[in-house]
């Protein structure tokens, strides 16, 4: 038997193996064609070290030492974080709930070298530790602020003025403000302006109104005040504005009426400075108060024993400026009081009317006088009120002239 080839018959083979691919049992739809392999292993993941970062960065020097000292972790948590300062003495700080963060509790000393050693642990539970310095700075010198009102004087008047005076010149008074805030209930706008190179006022463009609360802080910890010096503290103080009182007297009647709350309670004669001593015209604030006080003559700069020298122990004295001006007990002029200046410049009046302002006025009440002598400098004692409003804003460093 022979054999017929022909070249049709791969093709006819081709067909036949795709009908077969493309019937299915009954006559249903075709199967969908189907591969296999064998499974592979997973793909190891990798993880990522834990990486760890300070601020400030180890190796820094002269940092303000009230910079937040700060150590993260990155893909991972921190495990341990040391920080000490020269002596071993640990600094205080906290990590925060997910361990990421460490952060330093206190504000850093001065001139002060700090240790850091950190470790994180990343997911696979391997470590990593950094270890380094952190320096601050080193001042020339430090200044401390004092406050006034403080916490010895918890209620004073309407006129008292926010007081910060410095041990060292300030020379970046801008820098000082900056970090000034008086915060008052009710709301009182105001001003600091500046007295000198080492004293800053603040007060309102009218006396406070009474029974206003004030809190000040004086954030001046790590602050460079100019020329090296540095804040050595910083201060927060409290105190509440009293009812309003106010004592009025013009020269030319000699009465001192007395006003609480704009109701008037009490009036007495007075005698002012005589023509060669005449008391200042302007409002003055009661600065403090001494049930006895010694008069002398050479605090400023007249001898006991010249003609017009004195040395006298008086009652009842309410001091109204540096310069030495008072309202005290004087029973020797009660003749001239109310009629006649005789004074070396103080507000005489008698001693049972000393005694009655002596009781009813204090720290921060005011004494407005009238027609007497020049004005009351704005550096005498709190003379603060004898300037007016754009005067005040012009000694200010940050918005002068407004």
């Amino acid at each position: 038997m022979s054999v017929v080839r022909s070249r049709c018959a791969p093709l006819a083979l081709l067909l036949v193996v795709l009908a077969g691919c493309q019937s299915g049992v009954d006559g249903g739809q075709a199967a969908a064609p189907t591969t296999s392999s064998a499974p592979t292993p997973a793909a190891a993941q990798e993880v990522d070290a834990a990486v760890i970062s300070i601020d400030p960065p180890l190796g820094s020097v002269d940092v303000d030492p009230v910079t937040p000292l700060r150590v993260f972790a990155g893909h991972g948590t921190l495990s341990a974080v040391a920080v000490t300062d020269d002596a071993g003495t640990p600094l205080a700080g906290a990590l925060d709930p997910a361990s990421a963060t460490w952060t330093a509790s206190t504000d850093l000393g001065y001139g002060t070298t700090y240790t850091v050693t950190a470790t994180a642990t990343d997911a696979a539970g391997r470590t990593t530790t950094s270890t380094g310095t952190v320096g601050t700075v080193s001042p020339r010198t430090l200044t401390m602020p004092t406050v006034f009102p403080n916490a010895d004087n918890p209620v004073v008047g309407v006129g008292q003025p926010i007081s910060i005076t410095f041990d060292e010149d300030v020379t970046d008074r801008a820098a000082v403000e900056r970090r000034l805030s008086v915060v008052t209930t009710p709301h009182v706008d105001g001003s600091w302006s500046w007295l000198s190179d080492r004293t800053v006022h603040y007060r309102p463009a009218d006396f406070w109104p009474a029974r206003t609360h004030v809190a000040v802080d004086a954030d001046l910890y790590g602050v460079d005040v100019g020329g090296g010096v540095h804040g050595q503290a910083s201060k927060h103080v409290e105190f509440d504005i009293g009812p309003k009182r106010v004592g009025v007297v013009d020269a030319s009647e000699l009465v001192l009426r007395l006003y609480v709350d704009d109701q008037l309670v009490q009036s007495m004669p007075t005698s002012l400075g005589k023509s060669s001593s005449p008391t200042p015209s302007g409002t003055y604030v009661v600065m403090q108060q001494s049930r006895r006080y010694t008069m002398d003559s050479s605090t400023y700069g007249v001898p006991i024993d010249a003609p017009a020298g004195y040395r006298t122990e008086v009652e009842y004295a309410s001091r109204l400026s540096n310069s030495g001006i008072f309202v005290h007990a004087a029973p020797w002029s009660v003749g001239q009081q109310g009629s006649r200046n005789v004074s070396h410049g103080c507000l005489n009046v008698s001693t049972a009317n000393a005694g009655w302002f002596y009781d009813n006025f204090g720290r921060g009440d005011v004494v407005q006088v009238a027609g007497a002598g020049p004005r009351l400098a704005e550096t005498d004692g709190f003379g603060d009120w004898n300037v007016s409003w754009d005067e005040w804003l012009a000694g200010s460093a940050l918005h002068p002239g407004v």
